[in-house]
């Protein structure tokens, strides 16, 4: 099923007009429903049930932090805090952006700051993580890192038809019982050939499913690689050649035994030798075959082969690993002392 998600946006209208535009242009490219008090009329209760309500429904909560704290309950509170302290205890995914006006006040005398600003700091304080905006860093980035590896089968969204498996919460049972099986997201990996250590490519590979009862084995894979060139010892981190990249896409089947298989396209923007073979930049296919155990909590690894058939025939090992952690331990101890260490 194609779902629809969405997400509460909470601010100090007024003040964050712009800021708050940018976020719904970034949610809509994901196809994420911006919802927002704005939009909707409360009750004249004036209950604080009825946002509840929405966050409940909500997919993600987005917090914008700008210099003002708001309007505030009969005990001084602001209905953003509050909307905060409710995404918390409700376990809601939060993106909280420290706008640039906010950022501001840390260099500004306490005694210079209004009521308003010193409460603002004091509740920015408390979150647990927020990313702040820069010139490296706005709104639009900051959305787009959180949901671009973000694992949107955790998420039950909104579909057109009715739900084919009960209630939401038989649905949250069935996707708990089976959890070893949500391998979506973005995932980190290596290629290797066992008859050339000098073949070496690292890059991501992201797994679309939809992880419900019916459609949970079907997978759309999409893959970047590139070149080793070195790993960077001061910052851990292996650096690539991205003159040398390949990007990959196709469609593969997940059995309940753990193997997964499927036809993959892909097209390499370079020539290289793999072994006594020439490699030629331009389009190509194959098979990937992979396998993880189904019988552990949660699947952080997966491996299997590439074939390549056609033009030019080769295979190799591949692995997948959650973390870059992971992924460069695996490879500096699979291949130490080919992989170049700076």
């Amino acid at each position: 099923m194609k779902k629809i998600y969405s997400a509460f946006i909470s601010s100090a209208f007024q003040s964050l007009r712009d800021e708050r535009n940018t976020v719904i242009n970034s949610l809509l490219d994901y196809r994420i429903l911006p919802i927002g008090m704005e939009h909707f009329t409360v009750s004249s209760s004036g209950e604080f049930s009825d946002i509840q309500e929405l966050i409940d429904d909500s997919d993600f909560f987005i917090l914008l932090l700008g210099k003002e704290y708001g309007s505030c309950d009969e005990k001084g509170l602001s209905w953003t805090e509050k909307e905060y302290d409710y995404a918390v205890l409700k376990k809601k995914p939060i993106i909280a952006i420290i706008c640039d006006e906010l950022a501001a006040l840390s260099s500004v005398n306490e005694e210079e700051l209004s009521e308003q600003n010193k409460k603002q700091l004091a509740f920015s304080k408390k979150i647990t993580y927020a990313r702040t905006v820069s010139k490296e860093f706005s709104i639009s980035t900051i959305i787009n890192q959180f949901l671009n590896t973000y694992t949107f089968s955790k998420c039950v969204g909104w579909s057109r038809i009715e739900n084919l498996y009960g209630d939401e919460e038989a649905l949250l049972k069935w996707r708990e019982e089976h959890k070893v099986f949500d391998i979506s997201g973005t995932w980190h990996h290596v290629h290797l050939s066992d008859d050339d250590e000098t073949y070496i490519r690292i890059g991501t590979v992201k797994i679309e499913q939809d992880f419900s009862p019916d459609t949970y084995n079907n997978l759309h894979i999409e893959g970047l690689n590139y070149n080793v060139d070195y790993y960077d010892s001061s910052t851990s981190t292996l650096k690539e050649n991205k003159m040398k990249s390949s990007r990959f896409v196709g469609e593969y089947k997940l059995q309940d035994n753990g193997e997964i298989f499927g036809i993959f396209n892909s097209k390499r923007t370079f020539s290289s030798n793999f072994k006594d073979l020439t490699v030629s930049k331009g389009t190509n296919r194959g098979i990937h075959d992979f396998t993880f155990d189904p019988y552990c909590e949660v699947t952080d690894y997966i491996e299997g082969e590439f074939h390549d058939e056609a033009p030019s025939p080769k295979l190799g090992r591949i692995f997948l690993f959650r973390s870059i952690e992971q992924r460069n331990e695996f490879l500096l101890s699979e291949r130490e002392g080919i992989v170049e260490i700076r």
